[in-house]
């Protein structure tokens, strides 16, 4: 269970993750549905103001502190996000900015908490921390930071799992000719050059080790080494080209 006030939603609070790429939040679009830890949430991307150069980003809780209207149907602003059932306003941060049509100076505006994340854009994707204060730095990895190549952002279909399953199936290399290896439902290699890397398998050794940021993941062949190391909690990164050699972005 990854909910608020559970051991691994606590846990995974700790860190940064991914809840969208960039490029979903258009002008034309500029608001997105998004659910992660258990929470309904919405990623907005604000209009530019005068002066910047850059579009700056908003995630927030869906329904409205007001009526539980949905936020992903709501109005965004240069200041923030604005419900679209009465109209209240919500900083970036979670803060009700304006609550028509309350008088302006409504004391009880200053009392409410909406859920509000920081959130970062690196690498084509918008990262959103959870957890307590204070914010700790995002991690810059070499495929998200570097700017001397091309990136290519590929948005998969959503798997309806809990986290852990794909983490423990990234550091298993076992079922990879078992499971790849077959033509679904026909119960029979797809060729030759499967059935011939599915014995290859019993001459492969793996290793696990454990490393500052998660497990780095090594298969040794007669042909060389590969390494992939799984950064906890939620990527992995595979290697490709030469064996052995990794995909510097």
């Amino acid at each position: 269970r990854v909910g608020k006030g559970t051991p691994a939603g606590e846990l995974l609070r700790r860190y940064w993750h991914p809840v969208c790429v960039s490029g979903e939040l258009t002008d034309e679009n500029p608001i997105k549905r998004v659910r992660i830890l258990g929470e309904n949430l919405v990623a907005f991307r604000m209009p530019l103001k005068e002066g910047e150069s850059k579009y700056r980003y908003g995630l927030v809780g869906e329904q409205c502190s007001h009526r539980s209207a949905s936020l992903a149907y709501g109005r965004v602003e240069e200041n923030g996000i604005r419900c679209p059932y009465h109209g209240w306003l919500y900083a970036a941060d979670g803060k009700c900015l304006e609550t028509p049509p309350e008088p302006e100076d409504w004391a009880y505006k200053n009392e409410i908490e909406h859920t509000g994340y920081p959130v970062e854009k690196l690498g084509g994707l918008i990262w959103t921390y959870m957890g307590p204060q204070p914010v700790p730095l995002l991690p810059r990895w070499d495929c998200f930071a570097r700017e001397d190549g091309k990136r290519v952002v590929y948005v998969e279909s959503i798997m309806e799992c809990n986290w852990l399953q794909p983490m423990e199936n990234s550091v298993d290399p076992s079922h990879l000719y078992w499971l790849h290896g077959y033509r679904y439902g026909s119960g029979h290699l797809i060729d030759p050059v499967q059935q011939e890397k599915r014995q290859a398998q019993y001459q492969e050794k793996h290793e696990f080790i454990p490393f500052e940021y998660g497990i780095m993941k090594r298969r040794i062949t007669p042909h060389g080494t590969d390494e992939h190391p799984l950064l906890f909690p939620c990527a992995l990164r595979h290697v490709s080209g030469e064996r052995g050699k990794a995909n510097p972005l």
